[in-house]
């Protein structure tokens, strides 16, 4: 028995150091942003763009903090937001919840980081992720995804997925954040083949030399493009089309749709 009491001791340790190794193992992946899952999605409903909310991320001057902006709301009665990117290699993100209470316009301020007792830490070299949103109404769960692209002080401010580009100067010191809005900011009469696509900046929304190329989900030669000012829907004049790509020189940020000609 003396022979073997060193065996079961260090049986004992092995397995106390594996218990505390898988311990410390999940730690890490909580501190290193896994996200909790949210609630079951039940029954997805497909939605037309013309039924979809609109949906806009601005980041702040410093780009650490993004406005989550979402009006048109309809059919629902809470809404899920899960925005996730990485940060030097590591997935971190943002989740909650909303209560509408019959509210059709809502704002959230969404940080890169966290904070505790008055002290942030920030999570560092952020330039893309994706917002998931899950609206629920008595009807079933209506989900939309989005990616998000964050830039300082390029030349060229483009989509995740490359359908969307805008050149120009920009200022170097200026967050700039490109993604789709989901749906229109407001009611559109025809049929969008191109976007709709925005730029969001806290600064400034003119554009020196400013270029956009917008990729069409069909050919079309006849294709108009159109920009929102924060009023109306703007025709923009003078475009090239080529194969399926329309572009045009424009001078301010704004939301951008090509539409089919009738």
């Amino acid at each position: 028995m003396k022979k073997k009491l060193p065996i079961i001791i260090g049986i004992v340790v092995f397995i106390l150091l594996l218990v505390a190794g898988l311990v410390w193992w999940r730690n890490k992946r909580a501190r290193e942003g896994e996200l909790p899952s949210l609630a079951p999605e039940g029954q997805l409903i497909e939605t037309t763009l013309e039924e979809r909310p609109y949906v806009s991320l601005t980041p702040r001057t410093d780009g650490r903090e993004f406005t989550l902006e979402i009006s048109r709301i309809k059919n629902a009665e809470t809404i899920e937001y899960e925005l996730v990117y990485l940060t030097r290699g590591l997935s971190r993100g943002a989740i909650g919840s909303i209560d509408l209470k019959g509210e059709t316009v809502i704002s959230r301020k969404l940080l890169l980081g966290t904070c505790s007792r008055g002290a942030c830490k920030y999570d560092e070299d952020v330039t893309e992720g994706t917002l998931t949103l899950r609206f629920r109404g008595s009807d079933g769960v209506r989900k939309f995804v989005s990616d998000f692209h964050l830039q300082q002080g390029n030349q060229e401010l483009t989509s995740i997925d490359n359908n969307f580009k805008l050149e120009g100067e920009f200022s170097s010191d200026t967050f700039y954040l490109t993604m789709s809005t989901v749906g229109l900011p407001e009611e559109f009469e025809g049929e969008v083949v191109g976007g709709p696509y925005g730029v969001f900046t806290v600064g400034s929304q003119s554009i020196k030399n400013g270029k956009i190329a917008l990729t069409l989900s069909e050919e079309d030669s006849s294709v108009k493009l159109y920009a929102w000012t924060g009023r109306v829907w703007e025709e923009v004049e003078e475009v090239e089309i080529e194969e399926k790509t329309v572009s045009a020189e424009i001078d301010s940020l704004g939301i951008f749709i090509a539409v089919a000609s009738e």
